[in-house]
């Protein structure tokens, strides 16, 4: 029955339905060169069990996230921090997990704003060790230098048991940030593969969301990259996933909610990737009520 719902999920996870514009007939490809480097599992399912068996009540799991930036999205984007805002709460509530965030300067304020309206107090690293259903926000160094000292000192620090990516860009072979329209973006964007390179040398599984390439996980499509449709949508089926495996509807990311904290994310600033304006879209699809209308 899992590989079943999963083979669902993911299918409702990689649905082409980006406007007119975008290039099509990519996500398959990616989607399917995933999931051949995973034994041909359904991908949502297999996020869902990896964070299921490492994560326990009380651990901290770092999600990274940001994709917009200056000067066409001042910002920050809706794709990403909306998805890995309903992901750190499925965490929560099913596992007992304690979120940390961390994004670019220019993306904290809307990443914040979609946290709280998923329902989690956002606190200093303090109060979040003394409780639960709390997260911390943190910014994330720009500077490479800077970037790889911030990437120990927040894994001795948190000590997480998984790294989540979701939308947020990465560099390529030559070390530059590029927009999914191949405009290079480095020095707006932080240099968060020094966290997963580090990650990954202590041994701490990481998971990718990704829908362009251009994101954490795509380089070599990781064991754990998962490509999505629109990245936001990839968070949602893993979110839907883990609350199938645990047996807890309350976790599967639902319209009202949705819609609760993709407001709120635009309200501070975040602009849809697709329009480069603050509205109710990710990636250019929208959002009416809490439902999608046909792309």
């Amino acid at each position: 029955m899992p590989e079943i719902m999963g083979e669902y999920v993911d299918r409702l996870c990689t649905v082409e339905m980006r406007p007119q514009g975008m290039p099509r007939g990519k996500i398959h490809r990616l989607y399917d060169a995933a999931r051949r480097r995973q034994g041909g599992r359904p991908l949502t399912l297999l996020a869902a069990e990896r964070l299921r068996g490492v994560v326990k009540a009380g651990d901290s799991v770092i999600l990274a996230t940001g994709a917009g930036g200056p000067p066409w999205m001042p910002a920050g984007e809706t794709d990403g921090p909306v998805g890995v805002a309903a992901l750190a709460r499925a965490l929560v509530i099913g596992l007992g997990a304690r979120p940390v965030f961390v994004t670019e300067s220019q993306s904290l304020a809307a990443l914040s704003a979609a946290v709280a309206a998923a329902g989690l107090s956002v606190v200093s690293p303090e109060i979040a060790a003394a409780r639960t259903g709390a997260a911390v926000v943190l910014e994330y160094s720009k500077n490479d230098a800077e970037a790889q000292t911030q990437a120990k000192r927040l894994l001795d620090q948190f000590r997480p048991a998984a790294l989540i990516a979701s939308e947020k860009l990465a560099p390529n072979a030559k070390g530059e940030i590029h927009s999914v329209r191949g405009v290079n973006v480095t020095a707006e964007h932080a240099k968060i593969q020094h966290l997963f390179q580090s990650a990954a040398q202590r041994g701490v599984p990481s998971i990718g969301i990704a829908d362009g390439r251009n994101e954490v996980g795509c380089g070599l499509i990781y064991d754990d990259t998962r490509i999505a449709s629109v990245s936001n949508y990839g968070a949602y089926g893993v979110s839907a996933m883990l609350g199938f495996l645990l047996g807890d509807p309350d976790l599967v990311h639902d319209p009202d909610t949705h819609y609760r904290m993709l407001e709120a994310n635009v309200r501070e600033g975040a602009s849809d990737g697709i329009y480069g304006r603050p509205i109710m879209k990710e990636d250019g699809i929208s959002s009416l009520n809490g439902h999608y209308p046909a792309a």
